[in-house]
């Protein structure tokens, strides 16, 4: 297919880093999965605890690019898959009744996915070129979203033990990707500080939009489950991936032909007007779908911009590891705000909590609009002169007819 030729062309780099945050993200969701649905039924403190899994996997995010700056990356890679592997069996051994027992899996189980992640993904700018980085988040994240769901299954008919040995096979996987080894070399890309990053116009034009974008989800999250109830979440969930996984695709194609700024507009505009139609007409079906859908949108353009694309486009030259490494927090942190918030928000009058996410995800927008096009100029024109020039072809072929 002509728009995925890229994958052909980087082949021998590209698809083990393909299978690598694959396999990593699917690991991740399986993980959320288990502490979520399965352990409560063998330790009933794993459900109020849960947001330990959250902050340790945002701490070692912030942790593992500083470490792995001192280290060679490929060995950190692979002991990080190493460690995942290890670490996936521990519910055999410390899925007791113990509250501490079940708070040091957690703790255990973030830190192995959090520590490496960030490394993972900095493989992203090294792999793709900025032309071609939003297709490739676009195959990425639809495989991803196309096999999570069928391992949750096979999963789910298992119980936490059985299923810890799932999990572990599945990351053990990963080390394939490094017997069909690529160059992780990062000599030339300059360090960088987290300070630095930090003072940057750029970076906080996109980070915000992306922090309103998390919190607003999560927290909404709730009020919907308490105004819906949980069958209409599953379904919200449901249509949220379908449509989302399609416009992983949809999304990353648009980013690499049209720019990544118009691209996040969309996604937020396309969200705010499913917000406030729910926010006005909660009880209308046609309009519950039409949320639905804009969620699934805007949730499969939010997940190849924010995980995949935009901070290895601002990276551009330095090492992306602390780029992604604060790229990734607010997806962590907006789920454990809304535990400890989920007593208060289930309290708001729903349509009220409707209307006020659309206002803020249009606020969300402005950041955006002042933010500079990351997709560089010279591409834009190229491919603006490239398609000039087939038409003209075109003309010319009919006139000589």
């Amino acid at each position: 297919m002509v728009l995925f030729k890229w994958l052909f062309a980087h082949r021998k780099g590209f698809l083990p880093m393909f299978f690598l945050i694959l396999n990593s993200v699917t690991w991740f969701y399986l993980m959320v999965f288990m502490i979520e649905f399965m352990m409560p039924d063998v330790n009933p403190f794993a459900s109020s605890l849960r947001w330990l899994f959250y902050m340790t996997t945002a701490v070692s995010m912030l942790i593992g690019p500083v470490v792995v700056g001192r280290v060679s990356k490929a060995r950190f890679l692979s002991f990080w898959i190493l460690l995942g592997v290890i670490f996936s069996l521990f519910p055999m051994i410390l899925l007791t009744s113990s509250e501490y027992e079940v708070a040091a899996l957690l703790i255990l189980w973030g830190f192995a996915f959090g520590i490496g992640f960030p490394s993972c993904l900095a493989l992203i700018p090294t792999l793709t070129s900025v032309e071609e980085r939003g297709r490739a988040g676009g195959a990425v994240f639809f495989a991803t979203y196309a096999i999570s769901p069928l391992l949750i299954i096979a999963i789910k008919q298992l119980d936490v033990f059985s299923g810890s040995f799932v999990l572990a096979a599945w990351r053990s996987l990963c080390i394939g990707a490094f017997l069909f080894s690529f160059n992780v070399d990062v000599a030339s890309l300059r360090p960088v500080s987290y300070c630095s990053i930090l003072r940057r116009s750029m970076f906080l034009l996109y980070f915000l939009p992306w922090l309103a974008f998390c919190l607003i989800n999560y927290f909404e999250r709730q009020v919907l489950e308490q105004f819906f109830g949980k069958s209409m979440i599953a379904l919200m969930v449901t249509v949220e991936l379908v449509v989302g996984s399609l416009f992983c695709l949809i999304g990353g194609w648009l980013m690499d032909l049209k720019g990544r700024k118009w691209v996040i507009i969309m996604g937020l505009v396309a969200l705010g007007l499913g917000y406030a139609l729910l926010g006005l007409f909660p009880l209308i079906s046609a309009v519950q779908a039409f949320y639905m859908i804009m969620d699934g949108i805007a949730f499969g353009i939010f997940t190849v911009a924010f995980i995949f694309v935009v901070w290895g486009d601002i990276s551009n030259g330095e090492r992306g590891e602390k780029f992604y490494g604060i790229g990734g927090l607010p997806v962590l942190l907006a789920p454990t705000l809304s535990l400890f918030a989920a007593a208060w928000l289930r309290t708001l009058d729903a349509s009220n909590a409707f209307s006020l996410a659309s206002f803020f995800l249009f606020l969300a927008v402005i950041p955006i609009f002042f933010a500079p096009e990351l997709l560089p100029e010279c591409v834009l024109k190229e491919r603006e002169l490239r398609r000039y020039v087939e038409e003209v072809k075109k003309v010319a072929g009919r006139g000589g007819a």
